[in-house]
Formats: C-alpha cells, structure tokens, sequence
C-alpha cells in the first residue's frame, strides 16, 4: 500500500500481539530503507522478502535500518537479516543494551514486580521465568549491535524525508516516534495506535508515557503511521484517545481505593481477575499509575505495604 510515492508498509492483518509491526519502506538513491522490520518467524520473513520483491529490492538493497524500540515484533527478523546483509542500523541510545542482549528485556517488562508482591501465586518464580522462551513460541526475538545511537532531538535523513526523533517512552525505555515536518507525517510506533499498548515502571511508566504523547501532540502532524494497524488521519483525536485511555486508568485505582486500604496485591485482584494478567501487565501497570499518583499526592503507601487514597 502506498502512503506516499516514497513510503510503502507491509501490514499485518490484525494489529493484536503476536502480529508483527507494520515495516516501512523508504528507497532512495543507495536501495531501500527499513523502519522496523517484523518479528523473527520464517513465514513473517518470507513475507517482508516477498514485499521487497515486489518492490524491486532484493535483502541485500537494505543498507539502512532504523528500529524504534527493541521488541521482537519490531526486530525479531534481524535474526534473518543479519544472516544477509550488514546495514546500519539505528536505535536510540537507551535501546541499544537491550537490542544487544535481550535478555535485559525481562528487567524493562518488570517481572520482578509479581516476586516482589506475589500478585499471583500459580506464575512461575521470577528467576525461572524468561520472556526470551516465551517470545520464541509467538514471535522469535533477535540480538543486534546498533552501529548508529539516536537522541532525542536527532536529525535523520531518510531518502528525501527528514525525521526529528522524539523519545516517546513508557512502552520502552527508549521507544522513539518520528516525525517529517514537511510531509507531516509522524511514525508513532506503538505509543499510538489501534490498542493501547502496554507500560511498566522500568520502561518509563504513565508518566513517561503520558510526557511522549505530550510532546507528539505539539507536532504539526497531519497524519499518524503506527507500528500496528491502519494509517490514521485524525492525529490529535488519536493522541487524545490515548491519553484519555491512560489518565482513565488513574481513576479505576483511586475507586477501587475509595472504602479502605489495599495491599499491592488485592488492588491487583479486584482490578485484573484472570491470572495471567495479574502476572502480566496487571502488575506493571498497576505500580506504574501509584507512582505518578504518589507524585501527584493521591495516594500513599504505609508501612506493611497498604495502598491508601489520599
């Protein structure tokens, strides 16, 4: 599908995990440029092989791939790539770790928080738990060694687009959106989308989040490339949308803390009743929304651990 005559998108039909991320394709005078490119199944590669084919590229035209955030739906297919081709490849400076070693990913998905509070007694202790196994079985995860750091604040020529890079975290800790001034596009990865995606502490939490849409709200954005789904033109409801669902989420914590106190994990049951999500991401966002009521004087946490609404 083309976006514009430079831009075209592989898109997955369903937006829900374990979907790939939409992959973009930018060509310029050098061959083809990647944003993102998939999760690491060999049908989700063969199918991004036959989209460059139908483009006209083969995988050894990618010299330049730019990564918005070091997640297996978004990078998974480096395990392929890499096999290939060697590109640059872009990531911004707190990702790179995790694109290095994704096993560090098990400390930004905070699963430390379902040991620490024992929110859900049939989960697995957290040491025997590895996201990289559960990964493997949806949506392979790869390794790979950035060669270009982004910031916030970056300039990137990408063919003839030239993309700020906005730090957009909360869903990862160094999750970027990108936005071409000129053309008024902005790829928002998975900040926004069709879902709102999940957040934890360690990632930036509701606050780093709701700080990203924020700024990208600020942006003269006249229409929103996600990582998942279709192509939105109504920017700012969309933004607005996200946020909305966010700051919503303030509100189910201080009802359900309206009668009396709850420990971490009670609050965690009366709001997440399936087991699994009280093992993910109940948990993750659960503490992400106490710390930013915290700061906000909402709520405080006594001694023994009881969560009280201010």
């Amino acid at each position: 599908m083309n976006i514009i005559n430079e831009i075209k998108v592989l898109r997955e039909e369903t937006p829900m995990w374990p979907a790939s991320a939409n992959v973009f394709l930018i060509r310029d005078r050098e061959g083809a440029i990647l944003i993102d490119v998939g999760c690491g199944k060999e049908e989700k590669f063969n199918s991004l092989k036959n989209f460059l084919k139908d483009e006209g590229f083969t995988l050894q035209d990618i010299h330049t791939i730019v990564i918005s955030h070091a997640h297996p739906d978004h990078m998974g297919a480096m395990s392929f790539l890499l096999q290939e081709i060697s590109p640059r490849i872009y990531l911004h400076e707190l990702e790179i770790p995790l694109a290095a070693d994704p096993q560090r990913l098990n400390q930004t998905f905070d699963f430390n928080l379902t040991q620490r509070y024992n929110t859900n007694e049939s989960s697995p202790p957290f040491g025997s738990f590895n996201v990289l196994d559960y990964f493997a079985a949806l949506c392979p995860m790869a390794s790979a060694q950035a060669t270009n750091k982004m910031v916030d604040g970056d300039l990137l020529c990408l063919g003839n687009f030239h993309f700020q890079v906005v730090h957009t975290p909360g869903h990862a800790p160094g999750h970027v959106s990108l936005f071409e001034p000129d053309k008024g596009l902005l790829f928002t990865g998975d900040v926004v989308g069709k879902v709102v995606a999940w957040y934890s502490p360690s990632s930036g939490g509701a606050i780093g989040y709701l700080d990203g849409l924020e700024r990208i709200a600020k942006l003269n954005a006249h229409v929103i490339l996600p990582s998942h789904g279709e192509n939105i033109g109504r920017v700012r409801e969309a933004i607005e949308r996200t946020r909305t669902h966010i700051l919503n989420f303030d509100s189910v914590i201080l009802r359900n803390l309206n009668d009396f106190p709850l420990s971490f994990v009670d609050l965690c049951a009366k709001i997440y009743h399936k087991p699994a999500a009280r093992f993910f991401p109940g948990p993750q966002l659960v503490e992400s929304h106490l710390i930013k009521l915290e700061q906000e004087g909402k709520v405080t946490r006594r001694e023994g651990g009881l969560v009280c609404r201010v």
